[in-house]
C-alpha cells in the first residue's frame, strides 16, 4: 500500500473508532441527560428543543429554495442613478419617487462551527487528517456546555467566533484604528470615500449620528460587530447621551439549514456575552448585554420563510423610517446572505465578483443602495458604481 493511500485510510479508521465510542457511551450519556433534566430542567430543555428545532430545520427548511428573479432591478432606475431606465427629465420619473441609504457590510470572523466543519484557507491534507479529532473535541465542548447548565453557549448551535474569528475581528478594529490615526496626520481637502467609511464606521466628526449599526442575531455577527467596532462602542459607553447600540435585525439572519444559522437568544431576550465577548477594550462585560438592542428580535426565522423573502424585508427595513431613519446602516452578518444580496440587487446582466465570491471573514464593503417607489411596489437596486472594498474583499481579492 502506498504512502497516500495510508494517509487517506487515516480518516476512515479515526471514524470507525469514534463511532465506536460514541456509541460506547450512550448509555451513560443518556442517564446524564436525564439527570440534568432533574437537576435543571429549564437549561436541559432549552437545548434539548435547540436539538430538535435543528432536525426539523434541516428536515423542512426552505430556506435556500428560491432563485433570483428575471426582473432586472435597473430598469426601475434612471441612468443617472445607475440603472437602465431611460428618462427625459434629468432622473426624475412623475409616477416614481427615489430614495438613496449608504450601506456598509461587515462579515463575521471565522465560528466554531466553521473551525469545525470547514477548512478555510488550512492547508486540506491537514485539516482532513485532523477531521475527528477535532469533531470529537467539538462534541466534548458541546457535552460540557449541557451537563453544566450553560444553555447560552454551544459549539454547534448560533455558533460563537473561534479563536481565528476572534483575531479577524480584531484585524478589523486594528485597520480601523489605523485609518483613524491617518485621518487625523491628513491635510485639509475633500475626503475620499475609503475616508469617509471610516469616519461612517466610528462615528467620527461629521458622520458621529448618522449611522446605525444593525446586526444579525447570530452570535458570531454580534461579536464581529462589538470587536471590530470596540472603538466606537467605547466612546458611547463613556458618554451615555450618544446612546449607540447594535439593533439586532432578524431578517439579517443566514441564509442556511444548519444548526448554527439558528439563534439561541430567546425573542426580545438579554443578550448575554460570549466568551470572546468578555475581553473587548471599552467594553466591560457589565456594559455588553445593553450595548445589545433586541427590541426587532422575535426569535428564529419561519421555517416557511427563505433567503429570498428575508433579503427584500431587509430592503424594506433599511427604508423603513420607523426603524432605521438614519442615512447610513452599518449591517454585520453573513457570507451567503450578503452574496445574495448582491446577486438579487445588482443589474442582473453585470459581472461582479461579488455575485461569485463571499466576503471574506472580517471584511467590509460599501454600496448605495436605492429604492424606486411605484404606485403599488417598491424597488431595490444597489448602485453598481457605488461599490467599494473598504477592508478585506471578496475571495482572494483582499485589501487593509
Amino acid at each position: 500500500m502506498t504512502l497516500f493511500n495510508n494517509i487517506i485510510s487515516v480518516p476512515s479508521y479515526l471514524l470507525f473508532h469514534t463511532i465506536w465510542f460514541l456509541h460506547s457511551i450512550s448509555r451513560p450519556l443518556l442517564l446524564v441527560s436525564i439527570l440534568c433534566l432533574l437537576t435543571n430542567p429549564t437549561a436541559a430543555s432549552r437545548k434539548l428543543t435547540l436539538i430538535y428545532t435543528s432536525l426539523l430545520y434541516l428536515a423542512f427548511s426552505k430556506d435556500k429554495k428560491w432563485k433570483v428573479p428575471n426582473d432586472d432591478p435597473a430598469a426601475y432606475f434612471t441612468k443617472e442613478l445607475g440603472g437602465t431606465k431611460i428618462t427625459t427629465d434629468h432622473g426624475t420619473d412623475g409616477k416614481i419617487a427615489y430614495k438613496e441609504k449608504t450601506v456598509i457590510l461587515i462579515r463575521h470572523g471565522e465560528s466554531t462551527w466553521n473551525d469545525t466543519f470547514n477548512p478555510g484557507d488550512r492547508n486540506k491534507v491537514i485539516f482532513v487528517l485532523f477531521f475527528v479529532p477535532n469533531l470529537i473535541y467539538a462534541i466534548f465542548i458541546e457535552l460540557y456546555f449541557f451537563v453544566s447548565g450553560k444553555d447560552t453557549e454551544s459549539w454547534f448551535f448560533d455558533s460563537a467566533l473561534s479563536e481565528k474569528g476572534v483575531k479577524q475581528s480584531e484585524g478589523l478594529r486594528n485597520f480601523l484604528r489605523k485609518e483613524k490615526l491617518r485621518l487625523g496626520s491628513a491635510t485639509k481637502g475633500g475626503i475620499t470615500g475609503e475616508q469617509k467609511a471610516i469616519k461612517l464606521l466610528l462615528a467620527l466628526d461629521e458622520y458621529s449620528s448618522s449611522s446605525h449599526v444593525i446586526s444579525s442575531n447570530l452570535r458570531r455577527a454580534i461579536s464581529t460587530a462589538a470587536i471590530g467596532l470596540s472603538e466606537r462602542f467605547a466612546s458611547s459607553i463613556q458618554n451615555p447621551t450618544k446612546k449607540d447600540t447594535i439593533l439586532l435585525l432578524p431578517c439579517l439572519q443566514e441564509i442556511s439549514r444548519n444548526p448554527d444559522a439558528l439563534s439561541i437568544l430567546p425573542p426580545n431576550g438579554v443578550a448575554h456575552p460570549t466568551w470572546c465577548d468578555t475581553n473587548i477594550p471599552g467594553v466591560p462585560v457589565s456594559a455588553f448585554s445593553a450595548l445589545i438592542d433586541t427590541k426587532l428580535h422575535g426569535g428564529n426565522k419561519s421555517l416557511n420563510s427563505n433567503g429570498l423573502i428575508r433579503l427584500q424585508q431587509f430592503c424594506y427595513d433599511v427604508f423603513d423610517d420607523s426603524k432605521l431613519p438614519k442615512s447610513t446602516i452599518i449591517a454585520a452578518g453573513h457570507s451567503l446572505f450578503f452574496r445574495s444580496l448582491f446577486q438579487m440587487y445588482l443589474p442582473r446582466g453585470l459581472e461582479h465578483v461579488s455575485k461569485k465570491k463571499k466576503l471574506v471573514n472580517g471584511g467590509v464593503v460599501m454600496f448605495t443602495l436605492r429604492e424606486a417607489t411605484l404606485e403599488k411596489k417598491k424597488e431595490y437596486m444597489i448602485d453598481p458604481g457605488s461599490v467599494a472594498v473598504v477592508y478585506g474583499g471578496f475571495g482572494k481579492h483582499t485589501k487593509g
